[in-house]
């Protein structure tokens, strides 16, 4: 699998933590978010373990994808001095969000990313473009197309839609894979996306290619399966 993910389940999901994926090459991370469960867990697996640079995506400020994010810079600059730094379209409100907390701006960097960004640490070099996604209203919400060792795959992050141009990449083989925000429940102003209705938007022969994420309690993976969809697995599962 692409990405490797320390949690895969919704705000309320604590069982299977956050929703939070990292990629690593040699001492260095690309983490996406870092919500309420996600240093914790990180702490639990070792994964700071040998780590000289931490690079963090937000999708949004939702606290299940930011809230302990404040923690892993405490922990990256005053316990293990790992160079941090937190990328984000949404730059000003998250270092807003982040003063609130206590955490001064000069403990980490901070990168408002453009639209195309290179990533470049190290062994890890990642080309990053963001793709605004509908969440909920009144938040700015992103998704990522991250293009790493010649295969790119889209990262929802919280999305209702799939974005066209998305789509569009993705049945002309640009996009190798996606990774989508799912739900089990259907309802008028669902700020997640139904996995009925991504059975409309994806077809069988191509479902081999999208990985389901963020669980919510009542999600049937073995459904999931069985429509032909991938599922993410936690590391320690």
């Amino acid at each position: 699998m692409y990405l490797k993910f320390i949690g895969s389940g919704s705000a309320l999901n604590t069982s299977l933590g956050n929703n939070s994926a990292f990629i690593r090459q040699g001492n260095s991370i690309l983490l996406i978010d870092c919500g309420s469960t996600t240093f914790s867990r990180i702490q639990k697996l070792n994964l700071l373990d040998g780590v000289k640079n931490l690079h963090v995506l937000i999708t949004h400020r939702h606290p299940d994808h930011i809230s302990s994010l404040g923690d892993l810079i405490f922990y990256a600059k005053y316990i293990t001095n790992i160079d941090i730094s937190v990328l984000t379209p949404d730059d000003t409100n998250v270092s807003k969000l982040l003063r609130y907390m206590g955490v001064d701006g000069s403990l980490y960097n901070l990168i408002k990313l453009p639209q195309h960004y290179l990533l470049k640490s190290d062994d890890l070099e990642i080309e990053i473009s963001y793709v605004p996604v509908k969440h909920v209203e009144d938040l700015p919400s992103y998704g990522y197309i991250l293009d790493y060792n010649k295969i790119k795959v889209f990262y929802s992050g919280d999305s209702k839609a799939l974005p066209e141009t998305v789509l569009k990449g993705f049945y002309d083989k640009e996009i190798g894979y996606i990774y989508h925000d799912v739900c089990s429940y259907n309802y008028d102003g669902n700020p997640h996306m139904f996995i009925e209705q991504l059975c409309t938007i994806i077809g069988k022969e191509e479902r081999d290619r999208v990985f389901c994420m963020h669980y919510d309690e009542g999600f049937d993976k073995l459904k999931a399966i069985q429509l032909g969809f991938n599922l993410v697995n936690n590391m320690e599962e």
